[in-house]
């Protein structure tokens, strides 16, 4: 999963092999220092107790509920399994907490690690040669390096350089919509696996209901609504929808970077837009529409938007805990999918250069990458906060809700929670493997605004007030299109599109 604040996102939070290690004494060391040989000579072979250092860390948004106890767990075990450290986890508001950080890296202050993103200051901080390089530090540190699948290292490098641990669950991005299945079939409409079906169950629901209306999602992410209607959805065919930059795309077959508006690919998904603004399907509010998880909670929608994060479709279990079976999920293309990817994250746990304990740093994130201790911090204490549902699940039991992807996502280790409805927990574990996406070619591309940012400045304004409203529906495909086409050009939009051009060749041009 990545996660951006978005807006709140990110969420996210949720989220397998049993590895039942007594801890992690260092770097390259399996195995703690309280597990010896057995007889009499198991005290003299265990080493000596490491003193313990305290590492400061940074990390944004609220500290959870019962934090204070399971952090004193955690400083419990590491000091039991002899790694020498201990956490000392500070919580900044989001409003604050890019700005915060900036500033205590700018006045030297002593911390251990942190969590940036290129959607934060990690480009800028980069360049100022204010994060440790850590290549060789996560070859010497084999549970750290097995947690994460090889792609997320490789295609997460800056400049061909690993800065920070990439913290995701999910290693591409499969769209749909959560729908009423009660609905569905109350209709004799069959299993939606098309578009043309989905069309037909939500002009269905427009003609025949008089209490529920067809589809409601949250204005802020109608930008991914073309995505999702359009029937190239998850094919993969020949061009690249996202490379990370709002409003841009990257056509594989003229290798040209492209407005998303202007995406051939996509055409017929703003086509959809239009039509089922204009025709009553999507609600007319959607440009404030801000509750759209609630309302269709309260059953006043038959569809809202679905993501197979790990997170969006847990936000609807409580619907079926009377045990029904009303709810299911389409993915457009579904049977075939296979969409392309970059594996790129958007979340990074850096450690800073001027950071005096460095390795101990890179030790604890080691020691965290096994699953006993990753399932600590990032569940709690088991048999209060959590209990364990097989290898790969877990019941809730406190409202303990650690952000993981701060510091604990790992795709091989992250659980699922057990209310998680069957259709989610196939589309969640079917993103976690990529086996299942198609390598972009754009992969290992991070945009770095730096050389533009004037003119990025200036154009970013565009996607709230025309680029979301033609993604919306709110106007139609043809204006919009014309409009932005227009407002880019006077504010300096092609030069943005000639420097993501030069930095997607330089990626390019070595494969």
């Amino acid at each position: 999963m990545r996660l951006k604040k978005w807006f709140g996102t990110t969420t996210t939070a949720v989220l397998v092999s049993s590895l039942m290690l007594a801890g992690c004494g260092g770097g390259n060391t399996k195995t703690g220092g309280n597990e010896g040989s057995s007889g009499a000579n198991a005290e003299s072979a265990a080493p000596a107790p490491k003193e313990t250092v305290t590492l400061k860390a940074y990390f944004p948004g609220d500290k959870p509920v019962g934090f204070d106890d399971v952090l004193q767990a955690v400083n419990d075990k590491l000091k039991k399994d002899n790694v020498g450290a201990a956490l000392n986890i500070n919580f900044l508001p989001w409003s604050d907490y890019g700005n915060a950080v900036s500033v205590k890296m700018s006045a030297g202050e002593d911390f251990d690690m942190y969590l940036d993103a290129p959607w934060l200051s990690m480009n800028q901080m980069i360049d100022g040669n204010s994060l440790k390089e850590l290549d060789a530090e996560v070859a010497k540190r084999p549970e750290l390096k097995a947690s994460i699948p090889d792609e997320m290292w490789e295609y997460n490098k800056f400049e061909g350089k690993i800065m920070g641990i990439p913290l995701g669950t999910t290693q591409g991005q499969l769209y749909g919509l959560l729908i009423r299945k009660d609905l569905r079939e109350k209709y004799g409409l069959p299993e939606l696996k098309t578009l043309d079906d989905l069309e037909k169950f939500l002009y269905t629901v427009k003609e025949n209901e008089k209490d529920v209306k067809p589809f409601v999602l949250n204005g802020i992410k109608a930008d991914k609504l073309p995505f999702i209607l359009s029937d190239s959805a998850n094919l993969a065919l020949d061009e690249v929808l996202e490379i990370g930059v709002n409003m841009f795309a990257y056509s594989t077959k003229d290798k040209k970077v492209v407005g998303q508006w202007a995406s051939p690919m996509i055409a017929d998904g703003y086509e959809r837009v239009t039509k089922y603004y204009k025709d009553g399907i999507i609600s007319k509010n959607i440009a404030q529409e801000q509750n759209a998880e609630t309302l269709f909670k309260q059953g006043k929608y038959a569809a809202t938007y679905y993501a197979a994060d790990g997170v969006e479709g847990l936000k609807y279990s409580e619907m079926l805990q009377d045990g029904s079976d009303k709810l299911e999920i389409f993915i457009p293309n579904g049977d075939k999918a296979k969409p392309y990817t970059a594996f790129q994250q958007w979340n990074f746990l850096c450690i800073p250069a001027s950071s005096q304990h460095a390795d101990l740093a890179l030790d604890v994130v080691n020691w965290m990458s096994i699953k006993e201790n990753h399932d600590l911090m990032e569940y709690g204490i088991q048999g209060k906060d959590w209990e364990p549902v097989g290898d790969s699940s877990y019941k809730v039991l406190s409202k303990y809700s650690f952000p993981g992807y701060v510091l604990t996502w790992r795709p091989t280790l992250n659980r699922t929670p057990d209310t998680m409805m069957k259709d989610d927990k196939k589309w969640f574990d079917f993103s976690t493997n990529p086996a299942n996406f198609t390598l972009s070619p754009t992969a290992g591309f991070n945009f770095n605004a730096e050389k533009v940012k004037t003119e990025y400045a200036k154009i970013t304004p565009l996607h709230d007030s025309i680029f979301l409203p033609l993604s919306q529906g709110v106007l139609p495909a043809d204006q919009g299109k014309k409009t932005l086409e227009k407002k880019m050009a006077s504010l300096g939009g092609q030069k943005v599109i000639d420097e993501i051009q030069a930095q997607i060749d330089a990626v390019t041009s070595g494969k």
